[in-house]
């Protein structure tokens, strides 16, 4: 079977960006490329992947900013390879990542993208708790055993919580075509590629293992957009879209699911009583303001 291509969209934090190239090199299957495409048009970046990459990394600069989105569909664009994964940055491969995802894809030969579970680290890459990342992973149905998700079942499954989480996606090219990232969100762009999968009647895998160490930080995209609640709105904007969407479909139970919103409304809640717990009033207020209009 061909190569695993492990591409990198990078913005920075080039301490993270060496442990994550660092982790592609500790794979057990070594029948991978790599690349970096850099969005932060600086000349350290460039000196970190030929130094740390080994001459095993090609390096594509952006020559400026063009946008996360676009970076991540860029990265795809440039992948020769049937199989391509989007390591974050700030992310650290497990040993065992590219045999996982290669031989799933050898079992499930239709399948458009492969997921599997994490680990949650922190800024020095130390095991710690994330109270969202638990409660998602619990309604995932690949968390005991593979598990293909398809067709209606499946978009409802999904519409109680995005449970793929998308640190670990590896996608087949040869399915996935021309579909990309939509540049119009920034939180849940993975979660409406997903639905765009299933509902266009193709399959997604998921398997139980943990392949992957997801970082969390004060710096990283979804902490920023968990504080400033933009993935709350996005959360139940896109809750809206999908609720008018399933019952033009038919699917009264998946619009329903949809209409309930219930884990972006706990998550919400939770963010409420946090703030008050912290004497955060500015936090607690934004967060009960959003449950009285949404």
């Amino acid at each position: 079977m061909e190569p695993i291509t492990f591409a990198i969209p990078f913005y920075r934090g080039l301490d993270y960006l060496q442990r994550a190239i660092e982790s592609v090199f500790a794979q057990r299957d070594v029948n991978w490329v790599a690349m970096v495409c850099d969005n932060s048009a600086s000349s350290e970046t460039e000196e970190l992947v030929r130094r740390v990459g080994k001459g095993r990394f090609s390096y594509h600069s952006n020559g400026t900013n063009i946008g996360m989105v676009p970076n991540f569909n860029r990265c795809i664009d440039l992948a020769e390879t049937e199989l391509v994964t989007l390591v974050h940055a700030d992310d650290e491969l497990l040993p065992s990542y590219g045999q996982t995802m290669r031989a799933a894809a050898e079992r499930h030969p239709d399948a458009v993208a492969f997921y599997c579970g994490i680990d949650v680290i922190d800024e020095a890459s130390k095991p710690t708790f994330s109270l969202p990342h638990f409660i998602k992973g619990s309604i995932n149905p690949a968390r005991k055993r593979e598990f293909v998700l398809a067709g209606e079942p499946a978009v409802r499954a999904l519409l109680r919580g995005n449970f793929i989480p998308a640190a670990t996606l590896c996608f087949r090219k040869s399915v996935l075509g021309a579909r990309r990232f939509r540049d119009r969100y920034k939180f849940v762009l993975d979660w409406e590629l997903m639905f765009e999968f299933l509902l266009d009647g193709d399959s997604i895998v998921g398997i139980p293992e943990h392949c992957v160490r997801n970082r969390a930080h004060h710096e990283q995209t979804t902490t920023h957009l968990t504080k400033t609640h933009q993935r709350f709105t996005e959360e139940v904007a896109f809750y809206d879209e999908m609720e008018a969407l399933m019952r033009e479909r038919g699917w009264e139970r998946c619009a329903e699911v949809a209409r309930a919103r219930r884990l972006t409304k706990l998550h919400i809640t939770y963010r409420a009583l946090r703030g008050l717990l912290r004497f955060d009033l500015g936090e607690a207020r934004h967060a009960v303001e959003l449950l009285r209009h949404r």
